[in-house]
């Protein structure tokens, strides 16, 4: 048992740290206390006698900051005072023992090439399979190391296979599903608030650790994990998706390069509670950066004025879109063929991810009403589906140029 001053682990927090499973599986809701208990196991395994090697991997660096943090409060709270390093990747040295905190993005390729004897794993489910098969597993094989995959659920991936198998097995791998009310200092009113803002099925798998099935999404699961296991080539023409929203939603940017035959993502960010102002720099910021050759954003509402400041703003390749119910259906159309057919990669952002798993399409006597699920934020998916529109239908023809990786058509 590790002990953390004025930290109290409740009963499902426990029984993850008494396993002893060469691989645990923890299927958890918000505010469970993933964070927390990922926090301990960390501190445990680097307070041990033998050096150990740890890694915190998580869809991405700004996730995988979080549990490293928490580490550090932690450790801190345990009496020890390690050496940390922040820049430029996360490391803590406590003597001979390290913690690297690090991304899955890009395949895992920069976790390539170490040896660990812990290998945790924040929002599991979120990350690609073939990163946990052929990048972290081996870094286990000659130190008989663990593996930890901690998240919420997402559909019937390779998650919930893991966690009906140590529902089966429970020695080599052990498994436990958490709903969020099973922490006791969670609030039962802010449960109710939530279930009043979402749906029903949403809220049984942000909050209920549900590993439901696919029944309303326009986004298979299967398609969106193939997305993530893509190694399409880099090359073509740069196009780009935004989004304009102000305080409750997100204002949404994507990058793709490629062809409506095969397309990559190269960013995706997303910015909520700024002001137009700062909403145009940061965008055209990255545009200009970026330089793609076509940039559709919404117009329908606030969307004229914003594209007339950001083609001001040295962006004069950005058009409008104005959101019709048949437009919108192209376009959402569109991308899920792209995602079936397995001809876009995407990038494990664990916001876009959600989104696409809480996109529904629900039925109205108008046709098909096409969101987030109960209000879910859907921002990410309607920028992604923009670039996506953007995207040229062939690459052939597309040339590079010198200077900041522009290209051109032939």
């Amino acid at each position: 048992m590790v002990v953390i001053s004025g930290w109290h682990p409740h009963p499902g927090q426990l029984a993850f740290l008494a396993s002893e499973a060469r691989v645990r599986v923890l299927a958890c809701g918000r505010r469970w206390g993933k964070t927390e208990v990922i926090a301990a196991e960390i501190t445990r395994t680097l307070r041990r006698d033998a050096p150990r090697q740890v890694l915190l991997v998580a869809p991405s660096q700004e996730q995988a900051m979080l549990g490293f943090e928490r580490a550090v409060e932690f450790l801190h709270r345990a009496g020890v005072r390690p050496t940390i390093r922040r820049t430029p990747a996360p490391t803590l040295a406590l003597g001979d023992s390290k913690l690297w905190a690090r991304s899955a993005a890009r395949g895992g390729m920069l976790l390539r090439g170490r040896k660990a004897h812990m290998v945790i794993v924040d929002e599991a489910a979120y990350v690609p399979e073939s990163v946990i098969n052929e990048v972290l597993m081996p870094m286990l094989a000659d130190t008989g190391g663990k593996l930890a995959l901690v998240s919420t659920p997402r559909g019937k991936n390779y998650f919930y296979r893991l966690y009906q198998q140590g529902q089966e097995d429970g020695v080599h791998i052990w498994s436990l599903r958490c709903p969020s009310w099973h922490n006791p200092l969670l609030s039962p009113t802010l449960l109710q608030m939530q279930a009043s803002l979402m749906s029903a099925r949403q809220f049984q798998v942000e909050y209920g650790a549900m590993f439901l099935d696919d029944a309303g999404q326009v986004f298979r699961t299967e398609w969106v994990d193939r997305a993530l296991q893509q190694n399409l080539p880099e090359e073509g023409l740069m196009v780009a998706g935004v989004d304009w929203a102000r305080r409750q939603d997100y204002t949404a940017l994507t990058i793709l390069r490629g062809a409506r035959e095969g397309a990559k993502m190269l960013l995706i960010r997303r910015w909520q509670g700024l002001s137009w102002r700062e909403q145009l720099e940061a965008v055209a910021g990255l545009l200009r950066l970026y330089q793609p050759v076509r940039v559709l954003c919404d117009r329908t509402g606030v969307g004229d004025p914003l594209l007339e400041a950001l083609q001001e703003a040295g962006i004069p390749q950005a058009e409008g879109v104005v959101f019709t119910p048949a437009v919108k259906q192209n376009l959402i159309d569109h991308l899920a063929l792209m995602l079936e057919q397995g001809r876009l990669q995407l990038l494990p952002e664990p916001a876009l991810l959600s989104e696409l798993y809480h996109f529904e399409a629900t039925p109205t006597h108008r046709g098909a009403r096409l969101q987030g699920a109960g209000g879910a934020h859907d921002d990410l998916v309607i920028a992604l589906a923009l670039a996506a529109w953007g995207l040229p239908q062939t690459s052939q023809g597309a040339i590079r140029t010198s200077g900041n990786e522009r290209v051109g058509q032939g």
